[in-house]
């Protein structure tokens, strides 16, 4: 009987520590970067009266006010980058979140995912994936280390045509990679 009680409180355990998000998992490991942004840091941009006449800057302001969450995480470790890579597969999987891009470039490989939203350019959900980002940053001589592998969760009313500018103002690891969605 103990031994199936043992049993038992070994599988639950690791269903748990299996289902927890890869964002929290290594939030705080030093040998990975990670940034947070959470959906009571867009309520507060949302209470902020910000208009101006560039109606393409009104429509990023309001994306931004309707995001619910935003994650990156970026590591050099090959060990964590599988996790990551099992993380996406496993949404893939188990949620409605489904590949639209696929992008090889001078020996980085960047995976675009989302789950689409009510209208045709705005997704609820947006995941970047980027392997070999290093290689990139060297190539272009930027001055950045630890950065091989990324990645990127957007949740909330995401326009398309609004998540370059997004990546560029808030200068994310991997930006450059979102451009190329346009």
């Amino acid at each position: 009987m103990k031994k199936i009680n043992f049993f038992l409180t070994f599988l639950l355990c690791s269903t748990f520590l299996s289902a927890q998000d890869v964002f929290d998992t290594y939030q705080k490991d030093p040998a990975a970067s990670y940034v947070s942004v959470s959906s009571k840091m867009f309520e507060m941009l949302g209470k902020l009266s910000i208009n101006t006449d560039d109606p393409k800057l009104n429509g990023f302001i309001e994306m931004v006010q309707s995001m619910k969450h935003f994650k990156v995480l970026s590591t050099k470790s090959p060990s964590i980058a599988e996790k990551m890579e099992a993380w996406l597969a496993s949404q893939l999987d188990t949620t409605e979140l489904e590949t639209i891009l696929n992008l090889s470039e001078r020996d980085v490989e960047v995976q675009f995912c989302v789950v689409y939203g009510e209208e045709q350019s705005k997704v609820d959900q947006l995941v970047m994936f980027v392997k070999g980002a290093q290689k990139f940053v060297d190539q272009e001589g930027l001055d950045v280390s630890n950065l091989d592998f990324i990645l990127l969760s957007i949740e909330g009313n995401i326009d398309l045509n609004q998540v370059a500018t997004l990546a560029e103002i808030v200068d994310i690891p991997g930006g450059n990679f979102l451009k190329k969605m346009n």
